[in-house]
């Protein structure tokens, strides 16, 4: 398990001379590793992106949804670049096992709403540590419109789980490599604005996005076993196996594509001893995140929205541990007890899910987030 508070013990700014030298001494070539995949991009829709910047509004779209839809077959004189991202997005890697990823698929549909709750008050505050936040922090994209942003998240993610749903004409994968895009736009666009300081490295780089699925995945079940979970050895694999395929989707480099937990913790081992420190910038985004729970849950009344929004917190400080819940900003717990009955109740209803009551069944299944969700492959 990770030790609560870890990200931001070191006394040294991230990427500072110290931090690098201590981080080389503990990790030798990993931590060079690491420092390397900051600066490198996603080449092949990089260039996709550039490419598309050349031509008509609108028509470089046109050709990346007819692809995705219907295949790189079906478009009419296609550029080059864009042939290339297909024959890459087209093979499935050798490791990939449609029936490995069932587990995990199985786990969510049986209770969606407990990775849920895990990925709000755990895991994303772990992905809004600087330098990782930076992205999101400058096109002020999650801080203007969060449940919006949030819900397309929840979409796809909730998407990705569904059996079958990363086969190539399924919406999980189409999902992912509309994403896949999103990020190239967004780092062209940031770069475009020559107010990147490119010392850190670049937008939404390798080593960030590698870390990303490590959010998506490691992070949400270390978050759910938090809150009474209990997810086996067997689906821990398995939710890393989709994620892993989805790192490919993604374009990250295979050596960045952990193939175990413990090459997951690695990575991340290595990750804080480098960066990820808490700083303004996340205290913004995750009071954002928390503040617009009521909104995205659709929660009308103004004493039940205000109370949600304190339990959040309390829930998420028990979580991470005070020591990075003080500097996310986050206020002093309250509400104590609460949080150790639901987690209690959490506990006995993934064991005895027959106990489970009527009203709470609804945000247990699948539909629920699917409805919540708001993302369309169009």
């Amino acid at each position: 398990m990770i030790e609560s508070g870890l990200p931001g013990l070191s006394p040294h700014p991230p990427l500072s001379p110290e931090r690098i030298a201590a981080a080389r001494a503990k990790h030798g070539h990993s931590a060079d590793r690491y420092l390397e995949y900051l600066h490198k991009g996603d080449h092949l829709a990089d260039d996709l992106v550039d490419r598309f910047a050349g031509m008509r509004p609108r028509e470089g779209r046109r050709m990346l949804m007819q692809a995705i839809h219907e295949g790189i077959d079906s478009v009419k004189n296609p550029p080059e670049e864009l042939v290339a991202l297909f024959e890459h997005l087209d093979h499935v890697p050798f490791w990939v096992d449609w029936g490995g990823m069932n587990p995990a698929s199985a786990k969510i549909m049986r209770n969606a709403l407990l990775p849920a709750m895990s990925f709000a008050v755990y895991a994303l505050p772990h992905a809004y540590l600087a330098t990782g936040n930076k992205p999101l922090a400058f096109s002020q994209a999650l801080l203007n419109n969060t449940a919006r942003r949030y819900a397309v998240t929840t979409r796809f993610i909730t998407e990705v789980f569904m059996p079958g749903s990363l086969r190539r004409h399924a919406d999980g994968f189409k999902f992912a490599v509309v994403t896949r895009m999103l990020h190239a736009r967004s780092r062209r666009r940031i770069l475009d604005s020559g107010q990147w300081d490119l010392t850190a490295g670049l937008p939404l780089n390798q080593a960030h996005m590698a870390m990303g699925t490590i959010v998506f995945s490691l992070l949400v079940i270390d978050g759910m076993r938090r809150l009474g979970g209990r997810v086996s050895t067997r689906e821990t694999e398995s939710v890393l196996l989709i994620w892993r395929y989805i790192g490919y989707l993604f374009g990250i480099h295979p050596e960045m594509l952990y193939t175990s937990e413990a090459e997951a913790r690695h990575l991340m081992d290595v990750a804080y001893s480098l960066e990820f420190d808490p700083d303004e910038d996340s205290k913004r985004l995750c009071k954002a995140l928390i503040e617009a729970a009521p909104d995205y849950m659709k929660i009308e009344s103004d004493f039940a929205a205000r109370m949600f929004v304190r339990i959040l917190y309390a829930l998420s400080r028990r979580l991470l541990g005070d020591r990075l819940a003080d500097r996310l900003g986050y206020p002093r717990e309250r509400h104590r007890a609460l949080c150790t009955a639901g987690i209690t109740l959490a506990w006995i209803l993934e064991r005895f899910p027959m106990l489970r009551p009527p009203g709470l069944r609804r945000y247990m299944g699948v539909r629920f987030w699917i409805e919540q969700g708001d993302y369309e492959v169009r």
